[in-house]
């Protein structure tokens, strides 16, 4: 079964013209088939083209703080393990034992026992620096290719910016660095997020799929799903005026904006703050594809993403604050961070809540198309980031947003335009 047969429309229906039947009358930037979401070949495509071959966040420098110590992740459906070797380096490497696949780390988070990597399988062993170091009973190995000596761990490569530790696993011959990446999306964050550790950490399971969320950090429109965000924020005009600033690769700046906490007795956030941050200053920066960077004066949060099916996708939540806080300051970040995120805060339940409503309708077929059409001089409630974020989303995949082809549909059409 070819791409359109298994995305043959619903059939006849009273309404045919646009939103139920006909494409929109709108540049092909503007809108997106909402096949993008669901497709598993465009899935595929999106972990082996956008998460095994750009930079993509695996976790804060602070997780691992000593040598010994790793983070286990997922990227484009490998498992891999972030460590600080013995002379303090952070290293990645795949989380899979070379002799027969087994999981050499099975732990989200901890320290290795003896500074080793052992398979609980069969025991093979493994230095941080990913050298195996010990084959159990090696005379059985009758030649001169299973020697310890010639084992070692796929390594990925791996760098640190601001205490930000990403990976890229296949790098393409032209993948920049990783500050070249970036650019200078980070600039405004520089000061706040330059000495940070992880205080909070929660993973949730979201059922719907990746895009669906990036959408919800890459424009303010949504805002006007959050009480607290049309309270403290869009009631004022002039927060309605901040910018969206899009840079290279795929990444944009949310522009400082003040948030009016008082006006729901939150107080105000004029004690503790970040070094470059005013009393209740807001910032964002998206990271292309997946991570939000997202400072609120006194605290910060960082989401990122791990993609799991095209309707599954596991989101991790990260609260960060200064290294040398007084217990009294850390409680009050705590109390802060909490009354926007965390699992039981007011924005994220409510993110994922619409999410997961949009995901059942856009799988059931019934709608052919999204529009991502608002045009307001680049201003909070513009759509000029999410479509940034799919422009870079074509540019890696090949493929357009708005006539998806599964690959071998574009492999038959050599020659034509997509």
């Amino acid at each position: 079964m070819n791409f359109s047969e298994a995305h043959a429309p619903l059939g006849d229906v009273a309404q045919t013209s646009w939103p139920w039947g006909t494409t929109p009358a709108l540049p092909d930037t503007h809108w997106l088939d909402n096949r993008i979401y669901t497709d598993p070949a465009i899935f595929q495509l999106e972990q082996q083209r956008i998460f095994r071959q750009q930079w993509k966040f695996l976790c804060h420098a602070s997780e691992i703080p000593e040598p010994g110590d790793f983070r286990t992740t997922e990227v484009g459906g490998i498992p891999l393990v972030v460590l600080r070797d013995d002379e303090g380096t952070v290293r990645t490497f795949f989380n899979i034992c070379p002799h027969r696949g087994a999981a050499l780390v099975r732990e989200v988070r901890g320290k290795l026992p003896g500074h080793r990597l052992r398979c609980f399988y069969h025991q093979w062993t493994f230095s941080t620096r990913g050298q195996c170091t010990h084959v159990p009973l090696p005379h059985g190995y009758r030649n001169d290719v299973v020697l310890a000596d010639n084992i070692h761990l796929r390594e990925v490569r791996c760098e640190a910016n601001l205490g930000l530790v990403f990976g890229c696993i296949d790098p393409q011959p032209d993948t920049p660095s990783l500050e070249g990446y970036l650019g200078p999306v980070l600039d405004d964050l520089a000061q706040p997020i330059g000495d940070l550790e992880v205080f909070h950490y929660h993973r949730v399971e979201v059922k719907a799929n990746w895009k669906n969320f990036v959408e919800t950090n890459a424009e303010g429109y949504h805002e006007l799903l959050h009480l607290l965000n049309r309270t403290t924020g869009m009631s004022q005009p002039e927060y309605l005026k901040r910018k969206w600033i899009l840079h290279p690769n795929g990444h944009h700046t949310f522009a400082p904006a003040q948030i009016a906490y008082h006006k729901l007795k939150l107080g105000e956030r004029n004690e503790g703050t970040l070094p470059g941050m005013t009393a209740n200053m807001h910032i964002v920066a998206d990271i292309f594809p997946d991570v939000m960077v997202n400072a609120r004066s006194t605290v910060v949060r960082v989401d990122s993403l791990i993609p799991i099916a095209p309707g599954l996708t596991a989101l991790e939540c990260r609260g960060l604050a200064p290294r040398g806080d007084t217990a009294e300051q850390r409680r009050q970040r705590v109390r802060q961070h909490n009354e926007v995120w965390g699992p039981m805060g007011r924005n994220l339940p409510e993110d994922i809540w619409a999410i997961e409503t949009q995901w059942r309708n856009l799988a059931s077929g019934a709608l052919p198309s999204s529009v991502i059409a608002r045009e307001d001089d680049s201003q909070a409630t513009d759509d000029a980031p999410v479509r940034s974020f799919y422009a870079e989303w074509r540019r890696h995949l090949g493929l357009t947003s708005n006539t998806p082809k599964a690959e071998n549909e574009r492999r038959g059409q050599e020659g034509t335009e997509t």
